[in-house]
């Protein structure tokens, strides 16, 4: 399998797609068996932080860790607007105040 990269997005093992947010240089770390990931649906997510990645809705607020081995299929790399779009909307979850 080759190694994940930050940006690319993937098919698990059960068919669930990811895409991939963690960086490439924490991913290339052969000792460390997991990347983080947020999932991408089909239709904006219900939990109203969808970001439209042209094939697909990713949902930064459902960020997790995934171990590579558990991704299946590389699908394709977004570009660069659409991780910078992703990376925006995690950072205003964030950075969002609790009041």
């Amino acid at each position: 399998m080759n190694r994940p990269r930050r940006g690319e997005i993937w098919t698990t093992e059960v068919g669930v797609t990811v895409l991939v947010i963690s960086s490439t240089i924490y991913n290339e770390i052969a000792s460390e068996p997991t990347v983080i990931v947020v999932p991408v649906f089909d239709a904006e997510p219900d939990t109203g932080f969808g970001v439209d990645i042209g094939d697909g809705w990713a949902a930064p607020g459902l960020v997790t860790s995934l171990r590579k081995t558990r991704l299946n299929e590389h699908r394709r790399q977004a570009d660069v607007q659409t991780l910078t779009n992703v990376n925006t909307m995690l950072f205003k979850i964030l950075a969002t105040p609790e009041h």
